[in-house]
């Protein structure tokens, strides 16, 4: 079975079979957008809430405002319905309190980022592990939609 990494900004998809898989996922929030009727599949590894324009060349999944809709491009290029698109999210915990802006971390950024876009385009989240103090790995099956979320000394959860 096909099994495709995505690394921190990056967007990656696979119709119909196959795993993405993301890992190190601190602040940062993996996303999982799927068409079941379809069997279409785009997962993103969001590492901050808003683009800057002095970042020109930054991959789109570097940003939520960036990735969210670089990421449904992506599946509707595979075939997937926007209107049929569900979501499932993972991440944003808080790893370093002592860095936190306002009393709110870059994870509760990310989050909310990811979250608003979300709402924006009209995409129902269906699952989400997110929060804590502790780092994900993030396993999305294509041919099921399961999503499976680990993490060190905790047991493995479907969302």
């Amino acid at each position: 079975m096909e099994e495709l990494f995505v690394n921190m900004g990056q967007i990656n998809s696979l119709k119909v079979g196959g795993i993405l898989t993301t890992v190190g996922l601190g602040s940062c929030i993996g996303i999982t957008l799927y068409d079941n009727s379809v069997k279409v599949g785009v997962m993103g590894h969001i590492f901050l809430p808003k683009s800057r324009a002095s970042d020109k060349n930054a991959l789109p999944g570097k940003y939520a405002d960036t990735g969210i809709i670089a990421m449904i491009k992506e599946a509707e290029n595979l075939g997937a319905l926007k209107s049929r698109l569900e979501a499932k999210l993972a991440g944003g915990a808080n790893l370093f309190s002592n860095l936190s802006l306002n009393g709110t971390s870059i994870g509760e950024q990310n989050a909310h980022a990811v979250i608003a876009e979300l709402e924006h385009f009209g995409i129902p989240i269906i699952g989400k592990d997110i929060g804590g103090s502790y780092g994900r790995k993030m396993r999305f099956y294509i041919e099921s939609g399961i999503v499976a979320v680990t993490a060190v000394g905790k047991e493995a959860i479907e969302i």
